[in-house]
C-alpha cells in the first residue's frame, strides 16, 4: 500500500485514499498502546487519525504527532480519589449494583458524551473493548460513519470458553456453562447501563434502544461488522463457532526496533551487566497497583516479593511504576535487587530478563511471551484472570495467584515451580513467542480497516 506524507488536515491536503478514522481508547496507558501503534501505522497509510484518550495521556500520545480529543471519565483517578471508587475498589463485588452503577454510570456518561465529539466528521470508529458500547449507542448521529471493532480480548460470544471479563478461570467442564456465563455478562451489563444510555441517546435525539450487542449491529449497520480480537492463538484458539466476521489475528506490540534511541540509566546498566550470566526476573504490576492497594499494602507487596527473590536465590528487577507514597528510605538495599523508578519499554528490557512476574495485562502478558519469557500471572481482575489462566493452561507458567493471596510461601513456591520446570516453561514460551512473530496482528487489522472503508 502507497504511503502518502500528510500535511496537518487544516488545509485538507491529502490524497484521496486518506480517510479520518477515530480511535477512541478508554483506559490505562497499558490499554492506549496498541491503538496508539495502529494510530501510527494508519497514519503512515495516509489516512488522517485522532486518538481519543484521558486528558493525562494527551501530551503523550502528541509526541508522536497525532492528534486527540479528551475523553473524560479516567476510571483509574476515579477509583483511587473518589469515596464510592475506594470503597468499590477495596471490596469489588458485582453484587454490589448500587455502588458498581453510583461508580460506572457517571464514567459511561463521559465517556460517550467524549466519542460523540470525537465522531464528527470520521468516515470510521475503531471501537475498543471500552469503547463499544458507548460508540454504538451514538454512532447513528452521523450516519455515514462505518466501524470496525478491535478489541484487546474476545468479546465475542462462544461456546468454547467464558467471558474474559467475567474473572475467574478461562474454561468450564462443559460448553453449556460457558454459554450460560455469556449470557449472565451480557444481561449484567444490559441491566447496568440501559436506562443511562437511552437517557444518553435522547440528548442527542436518537431513540432508545436494545443493549445488546448483535441486535444494535444489525440496527444500526444492517449488516455485521468485521472484528479483530488482537490476542495471540499461542494462548486461546480462534472458536469454531465465531462468525466469518469475527477473527483472531494476533496481538499488536511496539516492536524493540522503536526504541532505537532509548539510553537506561548507568545504574540500570551497571545492574544488567553485573548479574548478566545469573537468573533475572522482571516484576512489574502497573498502574493498577496504586488504584487496587493503599500505600500499607504495597509496601507489604514489596516486603514479600524481596523475601521470596531472596528465598529462591534470584536476581529481580522490581517496577515500581503505579505504586505511590512508598518511602525509598525503607526499599531494600540488597545488591540482588534493582528497583526501576521511571517507565521503561518491556521491548527494551525484556530480552535481558530470564523470568517475568506480572499482572496479567494483555500487553504485558503478549509482550513477555513474544520474548519467551515463562510467566507467573498476579492478576487483580478484569481480563487478568483470564489471561493467567490461558498461560497456566498452555504450560507457559504456574497457576496464577491472585494479588490479594499473595504471600511468601506461596510466591515462593511458584518461583521456585519456575526454576524447577525452567525447560518446559521455557521451551513452550519460545514457540508462543514465534507464534506471536508470525502472526502479525498489526498488518491483518490494516487490512481489515482498509477494507471496510471502502465496503
Amino acid at each position: 500500500m502507497e504511503t502518502v506524507t500528510l500535511e496537518h488536515d487544516n488545509d485538507n491536503s491529502v490524497k484521496k485514499s486518506g480517510k479520518r478514522i477515530f480511535i477512541p481508547a478508554i483506559g490505562s496507558l497499558g490499554d492506549v498502546k496498541p491503538y496508539l501503534i495502529l494510530a501510527k501505522e494508519l497514519k503512515k497509510q495516509g489516512h488522517i487519525v485522532w486518538l481519543g484518550v484521558h486528558q493525562r495521556f494527551e501530551d503523550e500520545i502528541k509526541k508522536y504527532d497525532i492528534d486527540t480529543v479528551e475523553i473524560g471519565g479516567d476510571m483509574e483517578v476515579i477509583l483511587s480519589t473518589t469515596p464510592d471508587g475506594i470503597e468499590l475498589q477495596r471490596n469489588p463485588s458485582i453484587f454490589k449494583m448500587g455502588l458498581v452503577k453510583r461508580v460506572f454510570l457517571p464514567l459511561m456518561e463521559e465517556w460517550f458524551n467524549g466519542i460523540v465529539a470525537g465522531l464528527k466528521d470520521a468516515d470510521l470508529i475503531v471501537l475498543s473493548v471500552t469503547s463499544v458500547l458507548a460508540g454504538l449507542s451514538c454512532i447513528e448521529k452521523y450516519s455515514k460513519t462505518k466501524a470496525i471493532g478491535i478489541y484487546t480480548y474476545p468479546c465475542t460470544r462462544t461456546a468454547e470458553f467464558s467471558p474474559p471479563a467475567f474473572g475467574g478461570k478461562s474454561e468450564s467442564l462443559f460448553n453449556w456453562i460457558n454459554s450460560f456465563k455469556w449470557n449472565i455478562f451480557e444481561f449484567g451489563a444490559s441491566t447496568m447501563y440501559s436506562d443511562k444510555i437511552n437517557q444518553l441517546r435522547a440528548n442527542i435525539n436518537l431513540p432508545p434502544i436494545k443493549l445488546n450487542y448483535d441486535q444494535m449491529i444489525r440496527s444500526i449497520f444492517k449488516r455485521p461488522i468485521s472484528t479483530a480480537t488482537i490476542y495471540s492463538k499461542c494462548l486461546l484458539a480462534e472458536p469454531n463457532d465465531w462468525p466469518e466476521n469475527e477473527f483472531m489475528v494476533g496481538p499488536i506490540l511496539q516492536e524493540k526496533e522503536e526504541d532505537h534511541e532509548f539510553q537506561p540509566s548507568d545504574d540500570l546498566r551497571n545492574f544488567l551487566d553485573k548479574w548478566q550470566n545469573e537468573k533475572m526476573i522482571y516484576v512489574g504490576i502497573g498502574s493498577m497497583m496504586n488504584i487496587m492497594f493503599n500505600a500499607d499494602e504495597q509496601s507489604q507487596f514489596l516486603k514479600i516479593t524481596q523475601t521470596a527473590i531472596g528465598n529462591t536465590n534470584s536476581k529481580a528487577i522490581i517496577s515500581l511504576v503505579g505504586f505511590q507514597n512508598i518511602d525509598e528510605n525503607k526499599l531494600s538495599d540488597r545488591e540482588n535487587i534493582f528497583y526501576l523508578k521511571q517507565t521503561i519499554s518491556h521491548s527494551w528490557l525484556f530480552p535481558y530478563m530470564f523470568l517475568a512476574i506480572h499482572h496479567g495485562g494483555a500487553g504485558t502478558t503478549h509482550t513477555s511471551l513474544r520474548y519467551g519469557l515463562p510467566a507467573l500471572i498476579l492478576p487483580f481482575g478484569a481480563d487478568q484472570p483470564f489471561n493467567g489462566d490461558r498461560v497456566f493452561i498452555n504450560k507457559l507458567g504456574p497457576k496464577p495467584i491472585p494479588i490479594r493471596q499473595m504471600n511468601v510461601r506461596n510466591l515462593t513456591n511458584a518461583i521456585q515451580d519456575l526454576m524447577n520446570n525452567y525447560t518446559m516453561y521455557k521451551n513452550n514460551a519460545q514457540k508462543a513467542g514465534e507464534m506471536i512473530k508470525d502472526e502479525n496482528g498489526l498488518g491483518h487489522c490494516i487490512q481489515l480497516i482498509e477494507k471496510a472503508l471502502v465496503g
